[in-house]
């Protein structure tokens, strides 16, 4: 917007054979990504309004449907939250070229997180969306399984923005197994995930999503955070049952002074372990980065050459008449990264690890009331159906219960 008040406000110079520059409102209002940007901001508004205020399940589900409609295949799978990830990482990275748009999908459904939760996964997300509506019965994945699992998209973040700084070009987005659905094509990982979410609840939200662990960071400290019923909770477990995606967390009790002592000691032993986790990460990812460098485009080229491989990347390379020197200069500072950056990766990684692991052995304030986990909260709205005190309305009493 800045632009095309500044060309409403400063009048045209008045120099000999000057040709005034055409004005780009027109250009503006036609830019598909002020559509889009608009779209995502009524989406996010509804999606609040339909969670918080009237707490319905079945317009959760509608959203849904419409975020497949809008997002998915009028938008083409847009706002993607591969996608717009790598391309923000690479801009900032590698001063390629960064459009308001771009910067505006990224950073409001982050800033709806840290206010609201995680509302865009609900529907505007059309990865998310699709998952949702495709989803027929739950399995329950065992709790330390999902919660490793879980650790799987933490890994892919760290990976992608080590790869992208040392070059390598949206390495994550050839395996979107959504994308292709919504080309109107298809692939084995898309047919793959597509029948895995008929029983599994979102298995790319939960285990693989690198935007995600973005969402679920700033949902930790939402302002607001969703509530299974305004009622006093009756305990009866619907509400656990009906939650497919393991964010429903039991009542806690007060401890006894033996499960106090127990606690106590686990949470000496995890913290005492800390530094060796963390040079236990720090030495994984060390070992990861020779591995991981092998697939950069660089990388790989050079290798052929040196074998005296004969491909195209070869001859492209060879027509070019770039010399080897810089080629080789290039997978220096390609190595260097990694070298570099796959150990601080894994120590993070490791951190997050213990983090979790230290989380779970901390004793929660005690209640009497089954809560949510915001952070693995997808705002579906399952637990509002689920919850019989949702579901009975009282004499005289309003829609919203």
């Amino acid at each position: 917007m800045i632009p095309i008040l500044a060309q409403a406000r400063f009048p045209a110079p008045e120099f000999e054979n000057y040709i005034l520059p055409q004005l780009q409102l027109e250009t503006f209002i036609r830019d598909p990504i002020v559509w889009r940007v608009s779209a995502l901001l009524f989406f996010l508004a509804v999606t609040g309004l339909c969670f918080y205020r009237w707490r319905s399940a079945k317009a959760m589900r509608l959203l849904a449907l419409a975020g497949v409609v809008i997002f998915g295949f009028l938008f083409t799978a847009c706002p993607c939250p591969v996608g717009m990830f790598q391309n923000l990482l690479a801009a900032f990275v590698h001063d390629h070229p960064l459009g308001y748009g771009l910067l505006l999908l990224f950073a409001i459904p982050l800033a709806t997180a840290l206010f609201f939760g995680r509302l865009f996964c609900a529907g505007a997300c059309p990865l998310g969306a699709v998952q949702e509506l495709l989803h027929w019965k739950s399995i329950q994945i065992p709790l330390p399984v999902d919660r490793a699992l879980r650790l799987i998209p933490i890994a892919l973040f760290l990976l992608i923005v080590v790869a992208v700084v040392a070059g390598m070009t949206f390495p994550l987005c050839s395996l979107d197994p959504y994308l292709p659905l919504f080309l109107w094509s298809s692939s084995i990982p898309t047919v793959a995930f597509l029948l895995l979410g008929l029983f599994v609840s979102r298995p790319f939200c939960r285990y693989v999503c690198p935007y995600g662990v973005l969402l679920r960071l700033f949902s930790l400290v939402a302002w607001k955070t969703p509530a299974i019923t305004v009622k006093t909770c009756i305990t009866c477990r619907l509400c656990e049952q009906g939650c497919p995606n393991g964010a429903v967390l039991p009542p806690e009790d007060a401890p006894t002074a033996d499960v106090q002592a127990r606690g106590v000691r686990r949470l000496s032993r995890l913290i005492a372990s800390l530094p060796l986790a963390l040079c236990l990460g720090g030495l994984l990812g060390w070992f990861a980065a020779p591995i991981i460098s092998g697939h950069h485009p660089a990388v790989r080229l050079l290798a052929d050459i040196e074998t005296h491989q004969t491909n195209d990347a070869v001859e492209a390379f060879e027509t070019s008449g770039t010399p080897l020197a810089q080629l080789q200069n290039e997978v220096a500072q390609v190595r260097h990264i990694f070298d570099w950056g796959m150990p601080l990766a894994g120590v993070l990684l490791a951190g997050v690890v213990m983090a979790e692991l230290i989380a779970e052995n901390r004793r929660r304030k005690e209640s009497r009331s089954y809560t949510i986990d915001p952070s693995l909260c997808f705002c579906c709205g399952r637990c509002y159906a689920a919850c019989p005190l949702n579901r009975k309305r009282e004499p005289k009493e309003g829609t919203a219960s």
